[in-house]
């Protein structure tokens, strides 16, 4: 699957831990995680991001991309056509080189997701 490929280049950047895709309404798409999360929590996670974007849309804040930042590591947050794309990685993870591969990412996932 060419969703699942994407998502493995995200490992190419020293100290990404995983990844995730979920759709607008914060459904959990498809994902590539290690075994520790479970798909409960890894939904959970889903709706909590599709309802703080949502609160920022209605704000007038429009979100494409954010970082959500809890100590011991970090969850980028890009937006593509379908949803957003999630990173999870940890704390020392070079941002420029996450930024990057995670853009070149979210442009490569397929539009049918």
């Amino acid at each position: 699957m060419i969703t699942a490929r994407m998502l493995r280049i995200l490992e190419d950047v020293s100290g990404v831990l995983g990844s995730f895709v979920i759709g607008r309404e914060g459904g959990l798409i498809v994902a590539s995680m290690p075994e520790r999360f479970v798909a409960d929590d890894l939904e959970l996670t889903a709706s909590r991001i599709a309802r703080v974007l949502s609160c920022s849309a209605a704000n007038g804040t429009e979100v494409h991309d954010g970082v959500f930042d809890f100590g011991e590591g970090k969850l980028l947050v890009r937006e593509f056509v379908r949803g957003y794309l999630c990173v999870l990685c940890d704390a020392a993870v070079n941002m420029r080189s996450l930024r990057l591969t995670a853009r070149l990412v979210a442009r490569g996932l397929p539009a049918e997701l």
